[in-house]
């Protein structure tokens, strides 16, 4: 009995090391030698089109998630333009918006690194919108040279809020009380610990206004023919279907990717090209329409904000988020 089990456990090492090197568990981080891997979606030729992802919260903030990528939206896009910078053969991207926004600075710095990389690679950029590019991501949307959405997509929401919550009644009923230690009047302005004054109220305004004020002269400058009045008066926040968008000179056209891909071609002055993705080893690229998978956090939940806004605190967000009042 003791020779049989022994030769069992030796056949188990055995089979164990043969399989060992064939085996490898990914659990979804980055690491470095994990450069981005470029595939080819459709097309031919030795010119190429990217086809660059913005989904999700956009947050320049790592989300925790057991096994995802510590990498956020920002770090993404800037990696990727970085790497379509150092390639001469990449002659126009499109940027797949699908986002509903995000905090005000992650919004605005990805605005600028497309900015930044058009500058540097003189390159037609075509923003196409997917489902939804509200708030932020309309606000990333204007960096582009034109902007396309789906006969379906959402956008708009032109606005600034920030999330408060004031729970000081209900921590009373449980004998709970904030009694914090401060070295100025407003230091815990925002705090839902305990109610809020007028003075900071009115505090709190002026910064939304000035964030505010922002987003709308971006929108003013990017969008030729609309004056900042007129962006005013589509400024209230709502949202808008593609066709409203078109009508009140948001976006430029309504239509397909494919479309989009075809103008990029047309506006880099090529007649061939292949159509491209960067994606990180093992993530499933197979057609245009696939999606680049991202870790950063798609959706806001008010009742777990732990999770989504770990980190963030309480940020000023160019986000649409149905049912939260705003701009």
């Amino acid at each position: 009995m003791k020779k049989i089990r022994s030769m069992t456990f030796c056949f188990f090492l055995t089979i164990l090391s043969l399989v060992s090197g064939c085996i490898t568990i990914h659990l979804g981080t980055r690491a470095p030698q994990d450069r981005l891997k470029e595939t080819v979606v459709e097309g031919h030729g030795w010119n190429k089109i990217l086809v660059l992802d913005i989904n999700g919260f956009l947050s320049d903030v790592d989300p925790w998630r057991p096994y995802s990528p510590p990498v956020t939206v920002l770090n993404d896009v800037k990696e990727k333009l970085r790497k379509a910078e150092k390639d001469s053969r990449v002659k126009g991207v499109v940027l797949r918006i699908n986002s509903p926004g995000g905090t005000v600075t992650a919004s605005d710095t990805i605005y600028d690194e497309v900015k930044r990389f058009k500058e540097k690679r003189h390159v037609p950029v075509v923003a196409q919108m997917m489902d939804t590019a509200a708030s932020g991501g309309y606000y990333v949307a204007l960096a582009a040279d034109r902007i396309a959405a789906q006969p379906t997509s959402i956008t708009g929401s032109i606005g600034v809020m920030v999330q408060k919550f004031d729970v000081h009644e209900l921590l009373a009923k449980i004998g709970v009380m904030n009694t914090p230690v401060k070295s100025g009047e407003h230091k815990d302005i925002g705090s839902p610990f305990r109610p809020q004054t007028e003075e900071e109220q009115k505090l709190l305004q002026k910064t939304i206004d000035e964030l505010y004020g922002r987003f709308v002269q971006t929108v003013a400058d990017n969008r030729k023919g609309l004056t900042r009045d007129e962006v005013l008066t589509l400024a209230d926040g709502r949202i808008y279907t593609s066709e409203q968008a078109l009508k009140n000179r948001l976006i430029d056209r309504i239509g397909y990717l494919n479309d989009t891909i075809d103008e990029v071609k047309k506006m880099a002055g090529v007649e061939t090209a292949r159509v491209i993705m960067y994606h990180v080893p093992y993530a499933y690229t197979e057609n245009i329409y696939s999606s680049v998978p991202l870790p950063p956090v798609s959706e806001i939940h008010l009742l777990d904000l732990n999770r989504d806004l770990a980190g963030l605190g309480s940020p000023f967000l160019y986000l649409w988020e149905p049912g939260l009042q705003g701009w």
